[in-house]
């Protein structure tokens, strides 16, 4: 299950982040780095990572939202550096604004929770359709038992 966290403009589509604005406030924070593009030496302004781990990237398409997949707690705090810079804010998936990383984190173990919850249900029901099906048979079993005496 991946999660995306986003920093955008109050406007959304109206106000999209530029590339000069994303470069100036990436550049402010010093826990970011320009990653390199496809080609060796291309540098792409709109893809950076932390210092820490390369894999963790933050990227600005092209209708100007910057986006994180599954970010770490690391990557939340900064990315709430970059969206103050910009004076813009920091999304969930469903574009709900997060007040500061405390109300990432505690959104996310309430997620996690009803995740877990929900998969604990489908793994009771799936038990209860393998019992009901095993009663079934075993019933079937004795029918034919008793039909061929």
């Amino acid at each position: 299950m991946s999660t995306y966290v986003y920093i955008a403009l109050d406007g959304l589509r109206t106000s999209p982040i530029s590339e000069e604005a994303w470069l100036s406030a990436v550049q402010q924070c010093e826990e970011l780095v320009v990653s390199s593009g496809g080609s060796p030496g291309v540098r792409n302004p709109r893809v950076v990572r932390l210092k820490t781990d390369r894999r963790a990237t933050v990227r600005l398409d092209r209708f100007g939202i910057a986006s994180a997949r599954d970010p770490s707690r690391e990557m939340i705090a900064v990315m709430f550096k970059v969206a103050s810079a910009l004076n813009a804010n920091v999304y969930s998936e469903r574009f709900n604004k997060y007040a500061s990383t405390d109300d990432w984190i505690c959104r996310r173990k309430k997620q996690r929770r009803i995740f877990e919850r929900q998969r604990a249900y489908k793994e009771k029901e799936q038990l209860l359709l393998f019992g009901l099906w095993c009663v079934l048979c075993t019933g079937a079993a004795l029918i034919a038992s008793l039909l061929d005496s």
